[in-house]
């Protein structure tokens, strides 16, 4: 029988130990921005809700007027950065690129709708929708008219 050094064995139980620890770790938490698809699940996501924003009843009156392909641009930017992608909004404020809109709560909750059958139909967990709807929430105030 073989004797172990007392070195040998406590080098032996230490690395027996870091790569328990290791094997416990769990996989890095996705970011909001890989969550969505990164830039090319936004650009798709951005451009799906806003063309059935454009044409619904609900909605539509917002975007008469309105060069479309300008705005999808803007929005996939700003989502872009506000889930914590590479992106940098370089865009107007929600406030004053809204200021003359008019846009009633209605239109408003309608396009946010919109925003969550497309969230679901491209397969976003509920998490990170939870999350992409909690960081725009705020913006309501700016974009809404007041009554």
């Amino acid at each position: 029988m073989q004797i172990l050094c007392p070195r040998r064995t406590n080098a032996l139980i230490l690395g027996l130990g870091l790569l328990a620890l290791g094997a416990c770790t769990s996989p890095p938490t996705a970011t909001l921005y890989q969550g969505l698809g990164g830039e090319a699940g936004i650009a798709q996501l951005v451009s799906r809700t806003l063309d059935r924003s454009a044409s619904d009843a609900r909605t539509r009156r917002s975007f008469e007027g309105i060069k479309l392909s300008a705005i999808k641009a803007s929005l996939a930017q700003q989502i872009c950065a506000l889930s914590d992608g590479p992106c940098v909004y370089e865009g107007e404020t929600m406030a004053r690129s809204h200021q003359d809109a008019k846009i009633r709560a209605s239109e408003f909750d309608a396009l946010v709708g919109m925003l969550r059958e497309e969230l679901d139909a491209a397969g976003v967990s509920a998490a990170a929708k939870n999350e992409l709807l909690r960081r725009l929430a705020p913006m309501k105030r700016d974009i809404v008219a007041a009554d």
